[in-house]
């Protein structure tokens, strides 16, 4: 039984575990912090808005020659000279071009001396950010006991309770028709069940099942038939954006809201009856007023914000919380206590829940989505319109027993695509859809052998007619996506634009989207460290995710030689890998 003590005591491990780590990362010198992707070195300030502009936030524009951190947009990060421990605090907005980053910064956390910025050799490191005292405080003072546990399903699991299943079905229906839509019979049955549920239901969407499209349907119902108000949540923002821009494209004249800061903001428009529509974008809700309304929303944000001043007791009939398998049962708690209804909508065998502390065990270290996860309580969408047959046969076969079909039009896409002056070989042919390729190294982070395979391959899927934009390279480690990304720059048959057209990042970077062609490099080749990183590298969800962003083509490279001789019997999908009867090894 989970206590609020037990869900205090998590966030307590958490923040301990984070400051350990920092401490321990802070204490190593500039030069080895970035050797281990902990640190950004040679930054340089080359802008900042703080004199033409009066918000309380503002941006700073700094380059860095050689960026192989592991730090992602949203990161809480402090830009000092090397010499002196602290700086600016800010936050990484986004990467732009050019070894460009954006930084955005509170205006009272400016130094009076920030000219001096200007011309200094600088470096980035993350922040240690504690947000127990003002944001779960404000959380755990309103969970209100066991009691509370035990209504919001952690502590007492139940089947949910339907309502009404046939009046559901015959307004969908009613929709369907005016929207000149159709549904496959597992989306219909999510569809259905979240509507009629009085509580809660689940929807497992594996790779291009169609889960924002059924997410966008049942946002439709709750707003325009049931005239609800919905809050959507997820584990980051992108989670939260994609279902907004879904529930606008089907509803234009629905009432959007997205809390958060500027660089979060959804910019999609949809044209509708030639009027333009979009979603208010608000850096703090009105809660008071969104509360007294008797006309529905739509409000996107995250857990946090319902506990601070960005929207501090707001609630809502209905909760629909996206990439919930990312979400651990602490994190969706926060939004669920604000409900009337939740709707989960995730996939667990995909990018799990982030849990630094070893100390934290049991129901904890997972997924809300895994710990109330049965048969009788939700629905998988079983049809992929993404991977053509022979990828989705391979991803269904590793991770989903099978029971993941490819889309009929999939069937016939595969048959009709073609490159141009293809050759017999497995590599070019789209007729063999996943090919394993082994090369022999001893790299670990990277590998200038695996790198050179991919860009002389990828020069030759454009030679064939490929487009740039079809193409994605996948890595566990930032450093071998700069090392691809380097090789890219110096292959004499590739072209600027064709480069930056070419999407080359980390894994978890590529959730949700796709590509025609996909380039995984596993990069490390050093049996020792490739045992020691088992849990990172050969993660059985991780992979998932890498393998079926592939539409035509996947492509995997790697020491597979070695990887075969290792002894890991926890990953018993690395050898269903590596023997797959839907792969060609060459």
């Amino acid at each position: 039984m989970l206590s609020v003590r037990d869900i205090a005591r998590f966030f307590d491990l958490e923040a301990e575990a984070a400051f350990n780590n920092h401490r321990q990362v802070m204490a190593l010198s500039p030069d080895e912090r970035i050797r281990r992707r902990k640190a950004i070195g040679n930054v340089k300030l080359l802008t900042d808005d703080s004199e033409s502009s009066r918000s309380a936030n503002v941006s700073l524009l700094v380059s860095a020659a050689v960026n192989i951190s592991d730090f992602k947009e949203g990161d809480a990060l402090e830009l000092h000279r090397p010499d002196v421990r602290h700086g600016i605090k800010c936050t990484l907005s986004a990467y732009g071009d050019n070894n460009e980053i954006e930084l955005e910064a509170f205006r009272g956390n400016l130094p009076y001396n920030l000219k001096e910025y200007y011309g200094s050799e600088l470096m980035l490191d993350r922040q240690f950010v504690d947000l127990r005292e003002h944001v779960y405080s404000h959380f755990l003072a309103d969970l209100n006991g066991e009691v509370n546990l035990a209504r919001h399903l952690i502590n007492a699991p139940h089947e949910p309770v339907f309502v009404d299943e046939q009046g559901c079905a015959e307004s969908l229906d009613e929709t369907l028709q005016s929207l000149s839509l159709s549904l496959l019979p597992a989306q219909r049955q999510a569809v259905i069940k979240s509507l009629a549920a009085k509580d809660y239901y689940l929807i497992q969407g594996p790779p291009g099942t169609g889960k924002s499209f059924v997410l966008g349907l049942i946002i439709h119902e709750e707003v325009v038939k049931r005239r609800h108000k919905v809050i959507v949540t997820g584990p980051n923002h992108l989670a939260v954006n994609n279902a907004l821009i879904k529930a606008l494209e089907l509803y234009p004249q629905g009432r959007y809201i997205k809390v958060g800061q500027k660089y979060n903001e959804v910019t999609t428009k949809v044209r509708s009856q030639d009027k333009e529509y979009g979603v208010e974008n608000l850096s703090y809700a009105d809660v008071k007023k969104l509360n007294g309304s008797v006309l529905p929303w739509v409000a996107g944000l995250t857990p946090h914000a319902l506990y601070t001043r960005r929207a501090r007791g707001l609630h809502c009939h209905t909760l629909i919380i996206d990439e919930a398998g990312q979400m651990s049962v602490p994190l969706a708690l926060m939004a669920m206590i604000k409900a009337d209804k939740v709707i989960f909508a995730g996939d667990h065998k995909q990018l799990a829940p982030i849990v630094s502390s070893d100390k934290i065990e049991g129901s904890l270290r997972l997924s809300a989505f895994s710990h109330l996860l049965s048969d009788s309580n939700s629905t998988m969408l079983d049809t992929s319109f993404r991977m053509c047959v022979g990828v989705c046969r391979f991803v269904s076969n590793l991770f989903y027993d099978d029971k993941l079909l490819p889309a009929h039009e999939m069937n016939k896409e595969c048959g009709d695509v073609s490159l141009e002056n293809s050759a017999d070989n497995p590599l070019s042919n789209l007729a063999v859809p996943v090919v394993l390729k082994n090369i022999d190294h001893q790299g670990k982070q990277s590998s200038d052998e695996e790198a050179r395979f991919i860009a002389d391959s990828i020069a030759g899927f454009l030679r064939r007619g490929v487009k740039e934009e079809d193409m994605a390279v996948l890595t566990p480690f930032r450093a071998q996506a700069a090392n691809i990304r380097r090789l890219l720059k110096r292959h004499k048959e590739t072209d600027e634009e064709q480069r930056r057209s070419i999407t080359v990042d980390t894994i978890d970077k590529m959730q949700g989207q796709e590509r025609d062609v996909i380039f995984v490099s596993l990069a490390a080749g050093d049996a020792e460290y490739m045992a020691e990183m088992a849990d990172f590298l050969f993660s059985g969800n991780k992979l998932n995710v890498a393998f079926s962003r592939a539409r035509f083509k996947l492509i995997v490279v790697g020491n597979l030689a070695c990887i075969e001789r290792l002894s890991l019997p926890d990953f018993p999908h690395l050898g269903r890998f590596l023997r797959s009867p839907f792969a060609a090894r060459i």
